[in-house]
């Protein structure tokens, strides 16, 4: 009993850090409901948000979630729910692709 209790123990604090370091690369996450997106985690320009909005509403987008991350020091776009067309999420991938990695990182909290 006391090996399966240890264990238990080591998973409930292995699990923050398993989070943090998942989330290490990770620039902002953006929830997609009925055409309008909204930040969930991270920080990016508003100026970004502005035009992935203007992205997500045409054709409108019913429910989706992306998260931008860093890989070889460029923003990349990478969809973690929902289906998004293809035409649709090589222009949201043009709009990441514009801003620096440096730009986002100052942006502030969107609106």
């Amino acid at each position: 009993m006391s090996a399966w209790l240890g264990l238990l123990i080591l998973a409930a604090l292995a699990t923050p850090l398993w989070i943090a370091i998942s989330r290490s690369n990770e620039l902002f996450v953006i929830d997609v409901a009925d055409g309008v997106p909204r930040a969930v985690r991270g920080r990016l320009p508003q100026r970004l948000l502005d035009d992935l909005a203007d992205v997500v509403r045409r054709p409108r987008l019913a429910s989706a979630r992306f998260k931008v991350v860093v890989e070889d020091r460029r923003a990349r776009l990478v969809v973690t729910r929902g289906e998004v067309p293809a035409t649709q999420l090589q222009q949201l991938r043009n709009v990441v692709g514009t801003y620096p990695v440096a730009a986002i990182r100052a942006g502030g909290r969107a609106r």
